[in-house]
């Protein structure tokens, strides 16, 4: 374009004689000119031959494949640039890693090439360990108590606190384990939401209800379902009884001795569960859960818990039937037809992971429905609470009892061995140090009848 506007200069002076104000080009006949006119001025100015046109486009082919070939080898250099950066970042992370993993073993077990899942279960450290657990064990319980009746309106900073702590704990010790995929079963997902409802939302009385309903139903009444028990020396059976039954206490606290009146957990209208929260939200809740952990359990990480043996909530109920909710689901479905006469559970198989899924589901709704009754009834829900809590210390009493029964036993027989073993040895040696016949030592011992001697000889006898 440029070239054709000087072109058109060197040709045509003559063409236009000034430029107006607004700088629009007027010819000699003090007419404008248009783009048409300039357009049908530039068909006068010589065109490219085609052997020009030919070598510019070599030219420009030429110059286009270098440029190309540039820019390739410089995207080249800088992939392999990235990818070894990328991989020196590994090594780096890698190394770092190794080298706070030997000194955290080193701090805790005291050699570097120790692991500590190892060391945790030699005996000292096992004892050590129980000891511990056991101290703690009672000191947390105490403490629930002395906040849940004396501050019962500052129990929930409480619970945050001890809640995330064993939650915490518990994803140590199991992260790396066979029971990872336990984390996202639905007692941990309450109280979870129940620590974020007690932290943002604190007045949120369709919150609380909905929170009030899940704690009281399918997370409280899973103590029957899992068999917690009260066992202090045991940190994994004391972290179980606190995640299901410390929302039901925290509940309780905020529905009866609320600070305000009315509780934070009523509507203005009246102290009512209402029908939404009761039945609505509180199962859509659920169902949110269930999605998240099938999507945990059967997309991401399936091929995890296949290659490994993973247990699952599915799996570890499918293959313990002596839980209650396996002896109920399959007595049902086999009087429904849906598995056979002799047909057990598979953890594998598509068909009990639904059945399971169905089962909980129907659990959840069935627990769900008392709530109503114990949102409205002071005593009704001290009751419940009562007998939850006397169910977890019967537990734990079988438990002790059965461990130092058996204990008890060994003693004992170990006792008895002893005791006769020295008896023998007494007998055997009579003869010898004191000179009298082995025949006449026995003969004299079996005249000697001190079960049958008369009343007034029995001392004499002893």
């Amino acid at each position: 374009f440029f070239f054709s506007v000087g072109r058109m200069a060197d040709l045509g002076n003559d063409h236009w004689d000034y430029m107006d104000e607004d700088g629009n080009i007027i010819d000699g006949d003090g007419e404008e000119l248009t783009f048409a006119d300039l357009f049908g001025f530039l068909n006068k100015v010589p065109s490219v031959s085609l052997e020009m046109k030919k070598e510019w486009g070599e030219k420009l082919k030429l110059h286009r494949k270098r440029i190309v070939s540039k820019l390739r080898t410089a995207g080249k250099s800088f992939d392999k640039s990235f990818d070894d950066i990328k991989q020196g970042l590994k090594r780096r992370g890698r190394a770092l890693r190794e080298k706070s993993l030997m000194s955290t073993r080193r701090l805790i077990t005291g050699d570097a090439n120790k692991k500590v899942r190892d060391y945790v279960k030699e005996a000292p450290v096992v004892r050590m360990m129980d000891s511990l657990s056991f101290t703690l064990g009672v000191l947390l319980l105490v403490a629930s108590e002395f906040m849940a009746l004396r501050f019962p309106n500052y129990f929930w900073i409480f619970y945050v606190i001890t809640s995330w702590a064993m939650i915490a704990t518990r994803v140590a010790l199991w992260w790396g384990g066979n029971f990872k995929y336990f984390l996202f079963d639905f007692c941990y997902f309450v109280n979870l939401v129940t620590s974020m409802i007690m932290i943002f939302y604190p007045r949120n009385s369709s919150l609380l209800q909905v929170a009030f309903v899940w704690a009281n139903g399918p997370v409280g009444l899973a103590i029957i379902t899992w068999r917690n028990s009260l066992v202090f020396h045991s940190l994994e059976k004391v972290t179980s009884l606190y995640v299901h039954a410390a929302p039901p206490l925290l509940a309780f606290c905020i529905r009866w001795y609320s600070e305000v009146e009315p509780s934070p957990s009523c509507e203005d209208a009246g102290c009512y569960l209402l029908v939404e929260n009761w039945l609505g939200w509180s199962f859509a809740g659920y169902l949110l859960w269930q999605i998240l952990q099938l999507t945990s359990t059967e997309i991401i990480g399936k091929k995890e818990i296949e290659k490994k043996g993973l247990q699952t909530a599915c799996r570890w109920i499918a293959t313990h039937p002596q839980m209650p909710i396996h002896f109920l689901s399959l007595k049902i479905t086999r009087s429904l037809g849906i598995m056979g006469k002799d047909e057990q559970f598979d953890h594998r198989n598509i068909k009990t992971k639904i059945i399971f899924v169905l089962f909980q589901a129907i659990y959840t709704l069935i627990t769900i429905l008392p709530c109503k009754f114990l949102f409205e009834s002071f005593y009704a829900h001290l009751l419940y609470l009562f007998c939850l809590f006397i169910y977890c210390v019967w537990n734990g009493a079988r438990y002790y009892i059965h461990i130092f029964a058996e204990r008890y036993v060994h003693k004992f027989k170990s006792n008895d061995e002893k005791y006769n073993i020295s008896r023998t040895a007494s007998i055997a040696e009579v003869s010898p140090n004191n000179g009298i016949p082995k025949e006449k030592f026995f003969s004299a011992r079996e005249t000697l009848d001190l079960k049958t001697a008369p009343a007034s000889d029995k001392s004499k006898s002893s």
